[in-house]
């Protein structure tokens, strides 16, 4: 397992490992900045009110826009509206950036693509000019790449999926899980020596479906020095579509009571969902996540690498 760089000693701090925040503003707030928003899952104030130092912001391409052109245009647009209307937070590119904003205590966003389609077409130099290098090869559906876990019976990745994954790895990209279908994972795993994450998700024990991870799943992550990040989704979290922060806990608890709790961390998912997760209603509540973790006897450092440091390592080693 790879070592990552020790997290700064700074008080205890929140970073959220996944973030449909344009999602949000795009549908909910067209064309207003988010230091201006004061309603919704995720907000400025909300972000100060539980000290989240950063979020992993991803620019979410749906499958309707997979294709030769347009696919890039839809990502090219999104980096275009973020770099616009993501104000107040730092644009986090650099391990020394992220480090800068853990230690002044000033919101920052990391960039994530979610679908990648568009990097079969799109120029890869403006990805590295925007700091991206994590990446989710798919989204629910099916791609030119690979199958979502939406996919029945889903397959592999395609011949041209292969040739990507294998150049993106030697260009330094490091790929998100959350959303590729399990016979890809392996594929990816196969092609990819580097890490793995999964940057929102729940596990199948808990919640026996396609989009969660199997703990065979988990334990290849653990080992290539990934991280997984636990959603507050209720979909991912219970059979029955409804949840609460305890069945957030209880998922936590499943990997933790088979492997260690360094790569284990929070993804919320916030803005890409419409129910309630009871006790976890927006991103101000991840501070009660801390004390419940508390009160079922998890170590300060353990919850606070679950809250923050994991992700914290994970990202300073990789940018």
């Amino acid at each position: 397992m790879h070592k990552a760089p020790d997290a700064p000693e700074t008080p205890a701090y929140i970073i959220d490992g996944h973030v449909d925040i344009l999602y949000e503003m795009t549908n909910a707030h067209p064309d207003v900045p988010f230091d201006r928003i004061t309603d919704g899952p995720v907000t400025l104030d909300k972000m100060r009110d539980a000290d989240v130092r950063a979020i992993v912001a991803a620019l979410y391409c749906p499958d309707e826009h997979n294709g030769p052109g347009t696919a890039a245009r839809c990502l090219e647009h999104l980096m275009e509206y973020a770099g616009r209307y993501l104000t107040g937070l730092v644009h986090i590119r650099t391990g020394s950036e992220l480090e800068t904003c853990i230690e002044q205590q000033t919101p920052g966003m990391i960039w994530l693509v979610e679908n990648a389609d568009s990097f079969l077409d799109i120029d890869r130099r403006s990805l590295a000019d925007a700091g991206i290098r994590v990446v989710g090869l798919t989204h629910m559906g099916k791609n030119r790449i690979a199958d979502g876990n939406n996919v029945p019976f889903p397959g592999g990745l395609s011949s041209e999926g292969k040739k990507l994954v294998a150049e993106l790895s030697r260009e330094g990209f490091v790929f998100d899980a959350a959303h590729l279908a399990e016979p890809g994972f392996l594929d990816l795993a196969r092609i990819h020596d580097g890490p793995i994450f999964s940057s929102h998700t729940g596990v199948r024990p808990l919640c026996d479906i396609p989009r969660n991870l199997g703990m065979e799943q988990v334990r290849i992550i653990m080992e290539r020095g990934g991280v997984v990040g636990l959603a507050a989704d209720p979909t991912m979290l219970s059979i029955t579509g409804r949840a609460s922060i305890e069945d957030v806990y209880r998922h936590i608890d499943r990997i933790a009571q088979s492997f260690e709790t360094d790569a284990i961390a929070i993804g919320s998912d916030f803005c890409g969902f419409p129910s309630i997760n009871s006790g976890l209603e927006d991103i101000s509540r991840l501070a009660a996540l801390r004390d419940l973790l508390l009160s079922h006897g998890y170590p300060e450092e353990s919850v606070q690498g679950i809250l923050g440091t994991n992700w914290y390592r994970f990202y300073r080693s990789i940018l």
